[in-house]
């Protein structure tokens, strides 16, 4: 079964073409999925007070149509059966009957204070809506060519806005920050971004963002100022009809 929210777009959720950007698409999704952890247990909260908490390590978002100023739509999002160091989610966005942006993600279960991986079996996670994965016509985890040259096209600081409750930025965030530096991209769609978070960014931290281009697919890497790879992320495009 998958759990369903219904959501209806907000002005300011989208962008000059009045269409959802993409890190408000991850804030739909994600918040289907914290809505479910919170009614059906052990909620985010919960494994905080155990220690312990999940950390998005990869995520897929295909975006089948764009999703437009004040429509009404349902995000769906379920746990998938797993086990090992692999928690697999997946998310679902519909619109009157269509399924307009599918995903699936992959966490690590990691104990806070001993800072290391666990188990998916470490915790009971049986009482959360399940179904089958989703797939995806792209992989989930990002690999960006090693011959591909990557060239800096900025840096962005962390703002106090872009962190949560972990004290780094919100996975939600990224779309935004990489989106932001795709030529031309009010005329151009998001048709995939594929994501993989190597190490967090805390407040205060400068990220220099490198970015490479092969036809309609754009890579990006954002690194720390130690030198740590951030993220790794390779988004798709299309023209849009405008």
């Amino acid at each position: 079964m998958k759990w369903s929210e219904k959501i209806r777009v907000r002005f300011h959720d989208t962008d000059e073409n009045e269409t959802a950007s993409v890190s408000q698409i991850f804030k739909y999704i994600q918040e289907a999925a914290m809505c479910q952890l919170n009614a059906q247990h052990p909620s985010y909260d919960e494994l905080l007070a155990q220690g312990k908490a999940f950390i998005l390590s990869a995520i897929r978002l295909e975006i089948h149509a764009p999703i437009f100023t004040y429509e009404e739509i349902i995000a769906r999002s379920w746990a998938c059966p797993s086990r090992g160091l692999n928690f697999l989610r997946c998310y679902e966005i519909e619109r009157d009957g269509e399924i307009l942006c599918e995903a699936a993600s992959s966490w690590a279960l990691v104990s806070i204070n001993e800072k290391k991986l666990l188990s998916v079996e470490d915790i009971d996670t049986s009482a959360y809506s399940m179904d089958e994965p989703v797939t995806t016509e792209r992989p989930v985890r990002v690999r960006i060519p090693s011959a591909l040259p990557m060239s800096l096209v900025g840096e962005y600081t962390v703002q106090r806005s872009d962190i949560d409750v972990n004290g780094h930025m919100n996975n939600t965030n990224y779309p935004r920050i990489i989106c932001d530096r795709i030529p031309n991209a009010n005329r151009l769609r998001v048709k995939s971004i594929g994501i993989h978070f190597a190490s967090e960014a805390v407040l205060d931290e400068t990220l220099k963002v490198y970015m490479s281009r092969v036809d309609n697919r754009f890579y990006f890497r954002t690194v720390r100022s130690d030198g740590k790879a951030n993220i790794e992320a390779e988004i798709i495009v299309e023209d849009m009809d405008i």
